[in-house]
């Protein structure tokens, strides 16, 4: 069960006090005159008057306003960033960033929080490479020890072992951090202590609605493969998949392939792959690896001849870019058989969310990305949080964390139901997937075959831990 229990924090050290443009010494700020606020998180031009208290704060917040700041009366809040703008992830990494940092210029633009101003940096945002400790680089925990003298929280921390990695100095600094990935371990205290603020469904729960949408549509008896990446991503996907495979009686697959990336094994993984595949001709393939094993594998297997068969993916197996270059000669492969589930819907979804996501990449001349969209809806949580925090005047990133065990009410404007941190996360996960199909036409490169559901096995599944335990 998840207890989003109270922690007692430590005091911070003088050095973490110091916050040379990222924090102050002095404890209290007097709060900034009223604002009229709209933007993610509202459906209209709402006026709110910030309270007369004093409000507290530590490290991350500052009385004076951001640098270049939109609302000059308003203070600062600093939220930092640890992603991956150059390694195996970059192509999600750097539209997740630029979209949470449009996301809080938005808000910005239409008077900040209660009187604050919140501000992503350039300084402030770290490569990490999605590097995964101990192999060299700037390491995740190495970016949030940096950070932890200068933001009140992180808008992004990519990949579930570099978290985990940076977990101790997240705790031991009182430091929320939204995740960028869904591994269902987020959902437990005991694996996050509190301090990660997922969203959407978990990995697991989402391989179940797929295995149970696309088998409605196979043979009747036929044959399945798994391929996936021996990763939280790749196997609490998997998790689900097999869940759901017992639990419909189609047996175990033909054959489970642990997929090494392009990147590290090059084109040697990819052809075991295909060879070991191909005499065995299954009808549906199961692959939760990323975009450039996709057409490695899909590649392969049609210069071999084999062309009839399905696949199902989770969402960061697809990316636009696939509709060009060598890759394009596929698309029609993938449009007759690849179905991918996505915790949300696509782009062009008709919720006041996703019309508030298109407006703020409109304006700043953004394409249609699934990487944009997550880096979006993740902002929420941050946001509700934050003018929760706000509300009982005190920023201190004790309170702030304290708030964030229990937090509730998160309102994603329509892309999710209202999100609860609160309670046992078998009454509070997200169950709900959407399908989606490729469309050369679509925004983004897919179309909605099927909008918002939860199949009868992920409704009934009883979410007491994390599918897969990393290092278990």
């Amino acid at each position: 069960m998840r207890r989003r229990w109270l922690v007692l924090a430590s005091f911070l050290t003088a050095f973490a006090l110091v916050a040379a443009a990222c924090g102050d010494d002095d404890a209290t700020t007097t709060a900034a005159p009223a604002t009229t606020t709209t933007g993610p998180g509202t459906t209209a031009a709402t006026t709110t008057t910030a309270p007369e208290a004093e409000t507290a704060f530590d490290v991350g917040v500052t009385p004076a306003p951001c640098p270049d700041a939109v609302n000059e009366g308003n203070g600062c809040i600093y939220l930092g960033v640890i992603t991956d703008l150059s390694g195996p992830f970059a192509g999600f990494g750097t539209p997740i960033t630029t979209a949470q940092e449009d996301f809080w210029a938005a808000i910005n633009v239409q008077g900040g929080l209660d009187g604050w101003d919140v501000i992503i940096s350039a300084e402030n945002t770290i490569d990490a490479g999605y590097d995964l400790v101990p192999a060299p680089g700037p390491h995740t925990a190495n970016g949030a020890a940096t950070l932890s003298s200068r933001v009140l929280a992180l808008a992004q921390i990519l990949g579930t072992p570099p978290t985990q990695s940076a977990l101790g100095i997240l705790d031991e600094n009182n430091i929320v951090a939204a995740p960028a990935g869904w591994w269902s371990g987020w959902a437990f205290t005991e694996e996050d202590l509190g301090l990660i603020l997922e969203s959407g469904a978990p990995y697991c729960l989402e391989g179940m609605n797929g295995m149970v949408a696309v088998s409605q549509e196979m043979p009747e008896g036929f044959t399945w493969a798994l391929v996936a990446f021996d990763s939280d991503y790749g196997q609490d996907y998997a998790a689900g998949v097999k869940i759901a495979a017992a639990q419909l009686g189609l047996g175990d697959p033909v054959i489970e392939i642990e997929q090494v990336s392009h990147a590290a094994g090059g084109d040697a993984v990819i052809a075991s792959t295909v060879t070991a595949l191909l005499p065995l001709q299954p009808n549906l393939i199961v692959m939760v690896v990323g975009p450039s094993e996709l057409a490695r594998i899909s590649g392969g297997l049609s210069a071999q001849g084999f062309l009839n068969f399905a696949i199902l993916g989770a969402s960061p197996i697809w990316h636009p870019v696939l509709l060009t270059g060598d890759s394009a000669p596929l698309v029609p492969l993938w449009q007759a058989n690849l179905t991918v589930t996505y915790p949300w819907g696509p782009w062009d979804t008709d919720s006041p969310g996703h019309v508030a996501m298109r407006a703020a990449a409109e304006a700043n001349g953004r394409d249609p990305n699934p990487g944009y969209a997550a880096g979006w809806v993740w902002s929420y949580p941050i946001k509700a949080l934050l003018e929760q925090a706000i509300a009982t005047n005190d920023l201190t990133r004790t309170n702030v964390r304290g708030m964030a065990m229990n937090l509730d009410g998160v309102d994603y404007q329509g892309i999710l139901p209202d999100g609860s941190y609160s309670g046992d996360p078998h009454d509070t996960a997200v169950r709900s997937s959407w399908l989606v199909g490729v469309d050369p036409q679509g925004a983004g490169g897919v179309t909605v075959r099927a909008d918002a559901f939860i199949s009868p096995i992920a409704a009934a599944y009883p979410f007491e831990g994390p599918c897969y335990v990393i290092g278990g």
